[in-house]
């Protein structure tokens, strides 16, 4: 498989079910996926392996390619990342720079735009933060990096994230749309 084919595959509508039967290939390509395959989460936050919430991500975004590139690699950083608390709770704190830098590397081996490589490893990170906790310096550089659009991408991004997690957290869904706009409006001032 190459990137051209990666990218039809993530692009069609159906994208978790091609990626499934294609396997080997996306496994060879992104050699980092295979760990995530299996790799439970031990967590209540999520009911999927790594890589099945991986793929749920995939689905519940927009068919933008910006969207399902960062959903592909937004959490294969997580098994370098594991830690277990002293109850058998995983966590992952961190991840989302492991997963980044692995996104990085994969942008730069296949020569993928670099506009596209900028968007996708900022949602990336950016993923699993409330920017609400951000201060003003922090909140600017991410607003500086993303723009009003990749903010609107973020946001559709942290819902898809949520979706493909425990039904008891979708609550969260709720606080979006105020956090994204009160986002915004620190950011306009």
């Amino acid at each position: 498989m190459d990137i051209e084919k990666l990218f039809e595959l993530l692009l069609n509508d159906n994208p978790s079910e091609l990626l499934k039967e294609n396997e080997e290939y996306l496994f060879n390509l992104v050699p980092e996926l295979k760990i995530c395959k299996g790799f439970n989460q031990n967590n209540e936050w999520h009911i999927y392996d790594v890589y099945e919430h991986i793929l749920h991500v995939i689905d519940n975004v927009p068919a933008v390619i910006e969207l399902r590139l960062a959903a592909l690699f937004h959490d294969i950083g997580k098994p370098i990342s594991y830690k277990e608390d002293e109850l058998g709770v995983g966590h992952f704190y961190g991840h989302w720079e492991e997963s980044q830098k692995i996104f990085n590397e994969f942008a730069n081996k296949y020569n993928i735009d670099e506009k596209l490589k900028d968007i996708v490893s900022n949602l990336i990170y950016y993923h699993d933060l409330n920017p609400l906790k951000l201060d003003d310096d922090n909140l600017a550089i991410m607003y500086e990096k993303l723009g009003s659009n990749g903010i609107e991408l973020l946001y559709e991004f942290k819902k898809a994230d949520l979706l493909a997690q425990n039904k008891k957290y979708h609550y969260i869904l709720d606080d979006y749309l105020k956090q994204k706009d009160k986002v915004l409006l620190r950011i306009m001032k």
